[in-house]
């Protein structure tokens, strides 16, 4: 588990060095209010399937504890087709809040999207 003064440093690396993915999480936020923020916090903290990013060699948050031959099929796939960014969020993330979603409460959905 990191600590507060990591997540606080990872999040000051999205918000200055991974502008897309700044740009996702400020837009998952219109959609699903302050539970965007918090699935980004548990995945900087360490907690599978809540918030994984990769953008320009920085790599923040925690893998969905996806099957390896599926994380090497989404890592080819990346190389392949020259992928800027990637973020992957639990499905409840692409759920809008007035259509009742579940609040970012642990366990749940399994972070592949």
């Amino acid at each position: 588990m990191a600590s507060k003064e990591e997540v606080a440093r990872q999040i000051d690396v999205i918000k200055t060095r991974m502008p897309y993915t700044w740009a996702l999480i400020e837009d998952r936020a219109k959609h699903i209010g302050n539970d965007a923020y918090a699935y980004v916090r548990r995945g900087l903290r360490g907690e599978r399937g809540c918030f994984y990013a990769i953008e320009a060699g920085h790599v923040v948050g925690t893998p969905a504890g996806l099957p390896q031959d599926t994380l090497q099929e989404l890592a080819n796939f990346m190389v392949i087709m020259g992928c800027a960014h990637v973020c992957i969020w639990p499905a409840s993330a692409w759920r809008s809040r007035d259509a009742g979603s579940a609040p970012a409460a642990a366990g749940g959905d399994d972070g592949a999207n």
